[in-house]
């Protein structure tokens, strides 16, 4: 069966192509896409940038007590809460927070 699905023809190819209802999808064209040479570098794709970012939301929670920006909005995090209330989320459970801010909602969650 393997050696079978090695093989395809033409029209197995472009049987794979077709799109919904069997409409062929074309292929797409590189043309215009940007070149390498076309991005232009940002701090915020640095660890220097980030790190520097964590040091003083660190320093200034430390000297103020302020847990800093709530990033997505308090509105927001506080659906969150009430949802995870609602769904009877043991206090116990492991929560993994990625990428979402400065861990503010973490702190909410204690």
């Amino acid at each position: 069966m393997a050696a079978a699905t090695a093989h395809k023809t033409q029209s197995d190819m472009n049987a794979d192509a077709d799109g919904p209802g069997g409409a062929v999808v074309p292929a797409r064209s590189r043309e215009g896409s940007p070149v390498a040479g076309d991005f232009v570098p940002s701090a915020l794709g640095t660890r220097e940038h980030w790190d520097a970012v964590y040091e003083r939301e660190l320093r200034t929670f430390q000297e103020y007590g302020d847990t800093g920006e709530i990033w997505f909005g308090e509105e927001s995090m506080n659906r969150l809460i009430r949802w995870m209330q609602k769904q009877k989320i043991p206090l116990d459970a492991a929560v993994l927070d990625i990428g979402t801010g400065n861990g503010v909602f973490l702190v909410e969650l204690v």
